[in-house]
């Protein structure tokens, strides 16, 4: 009689820690909490809908194993898509990283959860996705190759303003700001591009060349023409000052001449005044003369 006794009491303290650990489940899955950076909903059996407004920040009570909770970050987000390839107008390949900034309004959160793709957020990453590489190709497509870094502002703005109305007229999502990260050319663009860059030093290379030559040819035909001036100058100079002095001899010797006509004293001025101390003498057939007699007086 001792021995069952035993086991009946043996079992009770195992039954009465199952049913506490059952309690805990039970109390572990009546409540849940909803962060500051989420919203979320609650669902009857994993199907029907059961919140009408999205539950916000704090401390909510739901039905052990009946109802399951969906939560759905309202924050602001960002979106990052990298290794994106659009072609611009030109049919060149571009590869692009792009970060869209948004967050989530209250209003959209149940659309967002149960009636866009799977219910949860399992895939709002994948329904994001196509709108943003759609508009983003939109975008690239109004463009050249050539002229992306010049105009990558405004293909930036048209991008923000082609994803912003999509997601919002869509999803009810709320886009801050799209960013352009990156943007990496084929390797066969950037090759043409680095050869028609190299062609285009070496013709200003070619003409810089050119424009020199030509200005040592205009300097040498300067300095020549300038030389050529100078001289030209200095004859006519030397040529002038022969003329002058030709021309004042001539006078000076003509002066003379007229002096010694009107005056025949004058012939004796002359010779006294030019003698050198020497008697002038003329040699002929009856001796020496005195060509002036010193002792007559005019």
């Amino acid at each position: 009689m001792s021995q069952p006794l035993r086991r009946v009491g043996s079992q009770l303290p195992v039954g009465k820690l199952a049913i506490a650990l059952i309690v805990v489940i039970l109390l572990y899955n009546s409540f849940f909490v909803v962060k500051p950076s989420d919203e979320a909903g609650v669902r009857w059996l994993g199907g029907t809908v059961i919140t009408k407004q999205p539950l916000d920040t704090g401390l909510h009570f739901k039905v052990p194993f009946l109802e399951d909770v969906d939560r759905l970050q309202t924050s602001r987000s960002v979106y990052t898509l990298n290794n994106l390839s659009v072609y611009t107008n030109d049919n060149q390949s571009v590869e692009l990283s792009i970060s869209v900034i948004y967050e989530i309004p209250s209003a959209s959160v149940l659309n967002l959860l149960y009636h866009v793709g799977r219910s949860g957020n399992v895939d709002i990453d994948d329904t994001i996705l196509p709108v943003v590489r759609d508009r983003a190709l939109a975008a690239f497509a109004q463009y050249n190759t050539l002229n992306i870094s010049d105009e990558r502002a405004k293909i930036s703005a048209k991008m923000k303003s082609e994803i912003s109305e999509a997601l919002r007229r869509l999803f009810g999502i709320q886009v801050i700001d799209v960013q352009l990260t990156g943007i990496k050319y084929s390797p066969v663009f950037v090759a043409s591009v680095e050869a028609a860059v190299k062609a285009k030093a070496d013709a200003v290379r070619a003409q810089n060349t050119v424009l020199q030559k030509k200005y040592e040819g205009e300097q040498k035909t300067v300095t020549a023409t300038a030389e050529a001036q100078a001289r030209i100058a200095q004859a006519k100079g030397e040529a002038e000052s022969t003329i002058l002095e030709a021309n004042a001899q001539a006078k000076a010797i003509k002066t003379v001449g007229d002096a010694l006509r009107t005056n025949p004293q004058y012939v004796r001025y002359y010779g006294i005044k030019h003698w050198n101390g020497v008697m002038p003498q003329v040699v002929g057939g009856k001796g020496t003369l005195p060509m002036i007699d010193l002792g007559k007086n005019p």
